[in-house]
């Protein structure tokens, strides 16, 4: 096809045009988000916070894997608040087991479970119960090594999973020695065991002798009109691979109060949100609600169910929450963020919640059930 010189130059201009509207209106969100956060009370740095202990926060660099991340530093947290020795937990592990149940999952549903780097926070938990859990040092260093790139592991899996399903090879033995095969050459193969501070341990030795966790006792809490109030239910995303129906549904005023009261009380919570927001995407630190999307007194659960069904909001992040501020009357949360866009411009994965976005965009949260008194009131018995 022959195109004219003064065609091309047309095409050429018209390219500008829209790369400059465009431009032109991700300033102007830029500058109108910057207007609205100066018009808003609010945190300057993390030291305006009162946070709860945590070890350093570390970048999940070119990987899918905030779940664990997130779920390992809450861990860490917990381990403080229950004055055991610090230590920083493998995110990698859990990765590594829970990828191998997900690949045992598909070959039991014939393909119809889904094999994919994303999981909840239970991830990280029923890892820990299944294999039991390792320090960093045992399987990969944090920080200091390398950065994390899993991109030709995701492309490997992703391939010998659809190969697998067109097939119809649903030897579970063979299944599993494949995509071990595969997590081993990118991931590196798990100990058996492990010298940790001049003791030799297993994962589930150093669980049980290490880590020490009151497991009973972590609850999650969400927020939806979909299921009765109350009552467990589902988080239906699609990262609950295994459809957990253990999330305690409550009203959007009790799921708020119960999560600033636990970060009052100097417990922490790891929570599923939804980061799509323009706050989170433009200024880097900050996420809010401005006022031109939605005033904070029409935050409601309406409001919130809303963007729930028509996808507006969504299960796209897990981040650890370590601190609670109020700052000129405004509500204020301090999380550790393993995403690479919260360690843009110097940032080091400290990022900044404003209530009425944990209000509007948390689906749910994990903590353990002494933090959340009103919610454990209502909770079965045991």
């Amino acid at each position: 096809m022959h195109y004219s010189a003064m065609s091309i130059l047309r095409l050429s201009l018209a390219v500008l045009t829209f790369w400059l509207v465009a431009r032109a209106s991700a300033q102007t969100m830029q500058e109108r988000l910057r207007a609205e956060l100066d018009r808003l009370p609010h945190p300057r740095s993390a030291a305006d916070f009162q946070a709860a202990p945590s070890l350093s926060h570390v970048s999940q660099h070119k990987t899918l894997i905030c779940w664990s991340f997130a779920t390992c530093s809450f861990l860490e947290s917990e381990m403080a608040r229950l004055k055991l020795a610090p230590v920083r937990l493998s995110p990698m592990y859990a990765v590594y087991c829970q990828y191998v149940e997900k690949a045992r999952r598909f070959v039991q549903t014939k393909g119809e479970s889904r094999v994919s780097p994303g999981d909840t926070f239970w991830g990280v938990l029923e890892a820990c119960a299944q294999y039991g859990a390792m320090p960093s040092a045992a399987y990969e260093k944090l920080p200091g090594s390398p950065p994390f790139d899993h991109t030709r592991l995701y492309a490997e899996l992703g391939s010998c999973i659809q190969e697998i399903k067109l097939r119809g090879q649903w030897d579970e033995a063979r299944v599993l020695a494949q995509v071990r095969e595969i997590l081993n050459r990118h991931l590196g193969e798990p100990p058996e065991t492990f010298s940790y501070n001049g003791k030799t341990y297993t994962p589930k030795s150093f669980l049980a002798e290490v880590v020490r966790l009151p497991w009973a006792g972590y609850v999650s809490v969400s927020s939806h009109e979909s299921a009765p109030f109350n009552t467990f239910t589902e988080l239906k995303v699609p990262d609950n691979w295994r459809h957990n129906t253990n999330f305690f549904n409550v009203p959007l005023p009790v799921f708020y109060e119960a999560f600033k009261g636990a970060l009052r009380g100097g417990f922490t919570v790891a929570v599923e949100v939804d980061t799509s927001e323009p706050s989170y995407d433009n200024l880097v630190r900050y996420c809010f609600i401005p006022s031109f999307d939605l005033p904070g007194r029409e935050i409601t659960q309406a409001a919130r169910e809303t963007r729930l069904l028509n996808g507006a909001t969504s299960d796209d992040h897990a981040i650890h929450i370590i601190g609670w501020s109020s700052i000129g009357g405004e509500d204020w949360f301090l999380a550790k963020d393993s995403g690479k866009e919260a360690w843009r411009e110097g940032n080091q994965g400290a990022v900044f919640l404003q209530g009425a976005y944990v209000k509007l965009k948390v689906l749910a949260f994990i903590v353990h059930r002494d933090g959340i008194p009103q919610v454990k009131a209502a909770l079965p018995s045991r």
